[in-house]
């Protein structure tokens, strides 16, 4: 059965309401991918985790997995333990250059979790795409190497600069790439070289913006270029808004400050804690200990240095989640 090498889904003629239709089996798209390649339009899929782990339970003990994650989001908890692992930290040229990605990789190395290689990449830049390929031919001992990660990670990009860069020939149509969730639907098989990468669905992770943003959203959300971090320096108690997405209410008994780090579209403004601004959303409270990162999924984290109380209301389902400062 012909799949589309867009998205990994079986091609059919029958139906164009079900997924994979395409008004010609010859195509290499389907209709959906070429609709989101050509004019941008997203359709809206019905497949959720459960569909996608059935492919991760498939994958061989014995296989290589790279991970990926958007830098941003990471949240190292919810990443499936395989025994052969690399972790790729994707989006690299959003973070400012002054962080010195080494203090990043020493941090998750302080975690205890399992990783072959810990690699920071800009699959739009280039960077550390020569020395994760080489890692890949290292580990993968002629075995397929298998792509993992959450939606809008990154990996659609990162496999179509593999592809152009280590691939024998052009290999056209590409991977769909956008910054929707589940684009890709199924398993992509990719030769390059002596190697075969196989491009899996983003699993979707539960509780993040990217899962209720319309598109114009979406698009203000996702950092496009280097993040320009907002510090603010807070005594007692007070509010702050990020955007129309989030909001801080802080209490701290003595001097404090904490770090932003979302795209520079997206505001930060103190306001008055009588002003009820998105006092409607759903609140979360937190102790939040020293050296702490509270992390608001698809949106961004806050950097904490001191310990201080606060209460983030977000959206309906949004879950934030808590980590140890990665920076």
């Amino acid at each position: 059965m012909s799949k589309c090498l867009g998205c990994g889904i079986s091609l059919q003629t029958e139906d164009k309401n079900t997924l994979g239709y395409t008004n010609n089996i010859e195509k290499q798209l389907c209709e959906r991918c070429f609709r989101i390649k050509n004019y941008g339009e997203y359709q809206t899929v019905s497949l959720n985790n459960q569909d996608y782990q059935k492919i991760i339970e498939s994958i061989k003990a014995s296989s290589l997995v790279i991970y990926v994650s958007d830098i941003l989001s990471l949240n190292l908890a919810s990443i499936p333990k395989f025994p052969n692992m690399i972790l790729v930290l994707t989006k690299r040229d959003i973070l400012p250059k002054s962080i010195k990605e080494e203090k990043i990789i020493n941090q998750i190395k302080k975690q205890s979790f399992h990783f072959l290689e810990i690699i920071c990449i800009s699959s739009f830049k280039n960077y550390h795409l020569d020395e994760l390929y080489q890692k890949i031919v290292k580990y993968s001992k002629g075995e397929e190497v298998y792509l993992v990660g959450n939606t809008n990670s990154g990996k659609s990009t990162l496999v179509n600069k593999l592809m152009k860069n280590y691939g024998e020939v052009e290999q056209i149509p590409m991977i769909t790439e956008s910054m929707y969730p589940s684009t890709t639907l199924d398993k992509v098989k990719i030769k390059l070289g002596t190697v075969t990468i196989v491009d899996t669905p983003g699993l979707i992770e539960e509780g993040s913006y990217l899962n209720i943003l319309s598109a114009k959203e979406l698009k203000q959300v996702t950092p496009k270029k280097e993040i320009k971090p907002r510090s603010c320096q807070v005594s007692g108690h007070g509010s702050i808004l990020i955007g129309n997405y989030a909001r801080i209410d802080y209490q701290t008994n003595y001097p404090n400050s904490f770090v932003i780090y979302t795209s520079n579209s997206v505001s930060s403004n103190f306001i008055s804690e009588k002003n009820n601004t998105l006092k409607d959303f759903i609140p979360h409270k937190y102790f939040v200990p020293k050296n702490q990162d509270i992390v608001l999924p698809g949106l961004g984290f806050i950097k904490f240095t001191k310990e201080i109380e606060v209460t983030i209301y977000t959206k309906k389902s949004i879950t934030p989640h808590i980590r140890e400062n990665l920076i």
